[in-house]
């Protein structure tokens, strides 16, 4: 176990100062957005099928590669914001995600239903994190790059909070790296939200692919496989409360307050990402509301071996096949 040193290692307390990690959208990237959604709708291509190639973005399109390497390069998330979503249908709105996401990355389905825009709102349900409200502990999502656009904020609360997977990896060496070696050994995962059995293998929080860290961390399906026979070791629980612990902290975390038509783009081999508590509105019309799409990044160093234990992808190596669609 030794530090890790790459941009990817930042401190919330330091970011939160200036608005770098902000790209804004200028008059002349939104028409071209809308036009290139416009086009891509009137020759009836579905998102499944839509690609880069399909949306002429050549004005915003430089400003999408430098997002994009910050995203596989740099501090490992970006956001986008200035998209007037109040004056687009909630179709055009899908089309603007998914040209941007196209420049960026290769769309893939988020579960077996094959949605490719997840809707992340109030559903009462507890076996996805995108289908509950409230507080939602740190961690990533099975995908190279997931994109939320603001639809609804919360009346109150609501905060995206991200933080360096790679930065605490440094603080638990620093702090207590007998607690480290648990995450380096890994944790059995639960796949029965999409049909699956528990993992015969752990997989590592935090291992190297390449020479380069990456992390993977949901602690909800690990809970899962809990229930289904996998118990926990004090100490590995306890190395994922310190997770937890070091994630709260005002000098580790980045919060940002999500306002319509913001995109939040992270790259989940190095971020994590949580949600702070909200008061949402009564109404289910106005409840908050956000956009989600998927991205696999094809020409990106392939993941850590332990780390790849879905074998059903729907495309560019990630994703969940569509139960529609038949399996060789």
């Amino acid at each position: 176990m030794q530090a890790v040193d790459s941009p990817a290692v930042w401190y919330g307390g330091e970011l939160s100062k200036n608005r770098d990690w902000i790209l804004q959208l200028d008059a002349g990237s939104r028409a071209e957005l809308e036009a290139a959604a416009a086009n891509v709708r009137a020759r009836g291509i579905s998102l499944e099928d839509a690609k880069k190639e399909d949306f002429d973005l050549p004005g915003l399109a430089p400003t999408l590669a430098a997002a994009r390497a910050e995203l596989g390069e740099g501090r490992g998330f970006v956001m986008i914001r200035g998209l007037p979503i109040g004056d687009y249908s909630a179709d055009e709105i899908g089309a603007i995600l998914w040209a941007i996401g196209a420049h960026l990355g290769v769309g893939v389905s988020q579960s077996t239903d094959g949605d490719r825009l997840g809707h992340v709102i109030d559903r009462g349900a507890t076996d996805r994190y995108y289908t509950a409200g409230g507080v939602i502990e740190p961690h990533v999502d099975p995908v190279d790059v997931v994109g939320l656009l603001c639809m609804r904020s919360a009346p109150e609360g609501g905060a995206s909070r991200i933080i360096s997977a790679q930065a605490i990896h440094n603080i638990m060496l620093d702090e207590c790296p007998e607690l480290l070696e648990h995450l380096y050994n890994g944790y059995h995962y639960s796949r029965r939200a999409h049909g699956g059995t528990v993992t015969e293998h752990r997989v590592p929080v935090f291992a190297k692919s390449d020479g380069a860290m990456q992390s993977y961390l949901l602690p909800m399906t690990i809970r899962q496989a809990e229930e289904e026979g996998y118990p926990l070791a004090a100490a590995e629980q306890a190395a994922l409360d310190k997770i937890t612990e070091i994630a709260s902290r005002p000098d580790v975390y980045l919060d940002m307050e999500f306002q319509p038509g913001d995109i939040q783009f992270l790259n989940n081999r190095v971020i994590f990402h949580a949600r702070t508590d909200y008061r949402d509105d009564p109404d289910p019309e106005l409840k908050r509301l956000l956009l989600r799409i998927w991205l696999m990044m094809p020409d990106w160093p392939a993941r850590a071996k332990d780390m790849n234990f879905i074998a059903n992808t729907d495309r560019a190596g990630g994703g969940f096949i569509p139960d529609k669609v038949a399996v060789a």
